[in-house]
């Protein structure tokens, strides 16, 4: 298995250049640094494009390295190649990606961003190697063909958003029905309901849900500010 070098020891090793030892390395994966933002959302996907993601990945992970980084031919049919951060009407800055560790964001001459397709239909794939080329950091996923607007398309690029999935969904569910009010008063469910969560299972995880003007703000403010300096600074503003 390929072993991955932490963020702490970039500044310790330089990046590996690709060599002869990646002619037995195959492609790998990861969902590391994965996430959902406007214009890279899931909402519009049909279960069917998550098989076609899934087939593709797999192909990929049977590929070795030194045919990527090497055949020109190969890459043209992969569409694989680096992010155009410059590219006309491109939605979104590398900036944007800040939930990507900064050793990796500001660093683009060792972790330029590419893409590969999932299919000339479906859409792209968009990441960045890790430091020996063996892990490919799976960053954003393009069904609509955002990521490089196309002059064949007038440059344009299409609406979608981040798509809930169950676990925060189910959340909201109970939330609001923790709210609605009852004509039993003493109605057990709504008490249990109430209580939820219990902390059996404690993290510093926060599930929240915002109304769409809060949220317009919330895209804007978190362009600067990480989740965690929001919410840090909304509890001392309330303390105060």
């Amino acid at each position: 298995m390929p072993i991955e070098i932490t963020p702490t020891e970039i500044d310790r090793r330089k990046s590996v250049v690709p060599t002869q030892l990646e002619k037995s390395r195959s492609w790998a994966f990861s969902f590391k640094y994965f996430n959902q933002i406007e214009y890279f959302g899931l909402d519009r996907c049909e279960p069917k494009w998550f098989s076609s993601l899934l087939f593709r990945l797999r192909e990929l992970c049977q590929k070795n390295l030194s045919e990527i980084f090497s055949d020109k031919n190969m890459k043209n049919f992969y569409r694989y190649h680096k992010i155009d951060w410059g590219s006309k009407n491109i939605p979104i800055q590398k900036s944007d990606l800040n939930w990507v560790d900064k050793v990796y964001l500001e660093n683009d001459d060792d972790f330029p961003f590419h893409q590969f397709q999932v299919s000339k239909a479906k859409g792209r794939v968009i990441g960045f190697w890790n430091e020996d080329h063996s892990v490919f950091y799976i960053t954003l996923l393009d069904p609509l063909h955002n990521i490089q607007p196309s002059k064949s398309f007038d440059y344009k690029v299409d609406d979608c958003y981040p798509l809930s999935c169950e676990f925060s969904s189910l959340h909201n569910d109970i939330h609001n029905l923790s709210r609605q009010k009852t004509n039993c008063e003493d109605c057990n469910i709504r008490g249990a309901l109430s209580t939820i969560p219990t902390k059996l299972n404690s993290s510093s995880a926060i599930v929240g849900f915002l109304d769409e003007g809060f949220l317009k703000e919330f895209d804007k403010i978190s362009k600067t500010k990480s989740l965690t300096e929001i919410l840090e600074a909304g509890i001392i503003s309330l303390m105060n």
